[in-house]
């Protein structure tokens, strides 16, 4: 009898591990200033403008990941452009969408950098109250329901909780031809976290 229920236990585990997988999402976006872009996938990302734009695509991409985050190993995603005109984008980071919003799986962002250098406050330790009583990282913005957690990070470091409809957002001054690299540290989040 023991055997069996430590058996039932161990495939519920595995099965709650696994239902936190998530897909990586970033989508860029110049529209407002008009910038278009050198679009540059890579073997971890896909990348394409996005379709549901009708007017501007060009000055759009979607980037998402091509295997699933799991919730057991911080992993690197990598996106890059190169603006054909200057002017300010707004990067967005999420997971992917899902036909339910139940869904849509959550994702913890624990740091982002650009050209390889921590992106200013990427790490997230500089935070403000909003008149709410929400904190948010220094430079960022959060939408919906997305999330500051200041010990879910790596080795306890802060990290911020999204998913499809709550995301991490922040501006970005770019000049025309130069190419920016930006990489993410995320994982899927557990149920715990997503409460």
């Amino acid at each position: 009898m023991k055997k069996l229920l430590a058996l039932a236990l161990l495939a519920a585990g595995f099965v709650a591990l696994h239902a936190a997988d998530a897909t990586f999402r970033v989508d860029v976006n110049g529209v407002k200033d008009k910038v278009s872009f050198t679009i540059h996938p890579n073997e971890e990302m896909n990348a394409a403008p996005q379709g549901w734009v009708k007017q501007n695509k060009e000055c759009t991409i979607t980037y998402w990941a091509k295997k699933k985050v799991t919730s057991s190993d911080w992993e690197d995603y990598e996106i890059s452009f190169t603006p054909k005109t200057s002017g300010t984008v707004g990067i967005s980071v999420a997971g992917q969408w899902a036909q339910t919003q139940a869904a849509r799986a959550w994702v913890l962002v624990n740091k982002v950098e650009l050209n390889d250098k921590l992106y200013p406050n990427g790490n997230f330790t500089k935070t403000f109250k909003t008149k709410n009583g929400q904190v948010i990282p220094s430079g960022f913005w959060l939408s919906g329901k997305a999330k500051y957690l200041p010990t879910a990070g790596e080795k306890g470091t802060p990290a911020v909780l999204v998913n499809h409809d709550n995301r991490l957002s922040f501006n970005v001054k770019v000049e025309a031809g130069k190419k920016y690299v930006f990489e993410f540290e995320v994982k899927a989040a557990t149920p715990d976290q997503v409460k």
